[in-house]
């Protein structure tokens, strides 16, 4: 019995998203902080009337956190870093205006904002986007404090703040990249491993086979030869002759496997539909196609599937914003499932039937008597197309039962 493969891009994507969404709620419980403590030094100071304005830019910044917290993307983030520059180095400038004091005895407050940049975190589900903005997050933090000491006419003393957040950032972002390359290399491994011990067992269950011919054939006529005292007659020579003819064929040769399965007619088409797009500019990356091997699948489901498959692809192209997919094929009580997975941008179910969802994807597969869900969200976009291997049994109206 076979199992669905896991589709190991969006489980990485998966943890790589966590690891951004963590951050940029430590970036708004920083951000509130920053206020309290802001609070708390210029009332104990004296510099109470002045806190309205200076508070400005922390709240500017904190509400543009919680715009990233809940609608992460590309826009969302490169709004983030310019709007909380911006008000990193006017909460510098006012705070070093109303409280010359601010800075003593060290930046640590003056940077609050600063240090919370760098925790912009990932805007797409990969590694390698992580790295990238958080770098990016921190040039713009250390730099719109430096800006607004400038501005301010003091000394430049930043502090360790923006550029230790960015740096451990960093480093969670190319562990996850490693340990992603890592698994990537092993699985192949894996995968070559199973089809050894296929190998072993096909290997072994063939000469097995060879075993019960040579007994059921070579001995025994060996057995019928001494047996006889005198010479044998046509008939046991005729025998001898097709039973010898019966051991010397390379049965054994012939069905052995040449290191992989024999490729399934719906794996053929798979591959080359996989081949297609890359010429669209989507790498797909398809797996489970070795457990089609003894599953035969007429070709009314097969051209259902290929179809839908196809137009789930489409939607990736044209909607989806990415340029990774993965195609997972697996057969399991007589059904065949194949999952088109996405790391891009999801929809919600009023998109679903815009996007031919309906048309082109669940009525050519419920018309084979299968079915079809679908999880999308902004972790990216699953369809599941499940279609049994044999007809469904009708009842004597013509509906299944």
């Amino acid at each position: 019995m076979a199992s669905i493969t896991l589709p190991r891009d969006v489980a990485a994507s998966t943890i790589v998203r966590g690891v951004a969404t963590a951050g940029r709620a430590v970036l708004v419980a920083g951000q509130l902080t920053a206020a309290a403590l802001t609070v708390d030094v210029f009332v104990d100071r004296g510099a109470g009337p002045a806190l309205p304005l200076v508070l400005a830019p922390i709240l500017t910044a904190l509400l543009l956190s919680l715009l990233l917290l809940a609608r992460p993307g590309l826009a969302t983030a490169a709004l983030f870093l310019g709007g909380a520059g911006v008000a990193s180095t006017a909460y510098v400038v006012l705070g070093m205006q109303a409280l010359p004091s601010l800075d003593d005895p060290s930046p640590y407050l003056l940077n609050r904002i600063g240090t919370g940049i760098a925790l912009v975190g990932a805007v797409r589900g990969s590694a390698r986007s992580g790295i990238l903005w958080t770098i990016a997050g921190t040039v713009v933090g250390h730099g719109s404090v430096a800006l607004g000491l400038l501005i301010a006419d003091r000394p430049v003393e930043v502090g360790l703040g923006p550029v230790l957040t960015g740096l451990v950032l960093v480093l969670v972002y190319v562990v996850l990249a490693i340990a992603r390359v890592q698994a990537k290399r092993r699985i192949p491994d894996l995968d070559a491993l199973q089809r050894d011990l296929e190998a072993t067992e096909r290997r072994g269950a063939l000469e097995a086979r060879s075993a019960a011919v040579i007994h059921d054939t070579v001995l025994a006529d060996l057995a019928a030869v001494a047996a006889r005292s005198g010479p044998i007659d046509d008939r046991l020579r005729a025998s001898l002759r097709s039973d010898l003819a019966l051991a010397g064929r390379p049965v054994a040769i012939a069905e052995e496997p040449s290191g992989s399965l024999p490729p399934h007619q719906l794996s053929a088409e798979l591959l080359e539909l996989a081949g297609q797009y890359a010429w669209r500019g989507l790498t797909v990356q398809l797996s489970g196609v070795e457990t089609l091997a003894g599953h035969p699948i007429d070709d009314r489901r097969a051209g259902a599937v290929m179809g839908a498959a196809r137009a789930a692809l489409d939607n990736v192209v044209a909607h989806a914003g990415t340029d990774n997919a993965e195609v997972v094929v697996g057969v399991r009580d007589q059904t065949l499932a194949v999952l088109v997975v996405d790391d891009g941008r999801g929809f919600d179910a009023v998109d679903a039937d815009r996007l031919g969802v309906r048309g082109s994807i669940r009525t050519r597969v419920e018309a084979v008597g299968g079915s079809v869900r679908l999880w999308s969200g902004p972790e990216g976009t699953t369809v599941m197309m499940s279609v049994p291997l044999e007809p469904a049994e009708l009842d004597g109206s013509g509906a299944r039962p």
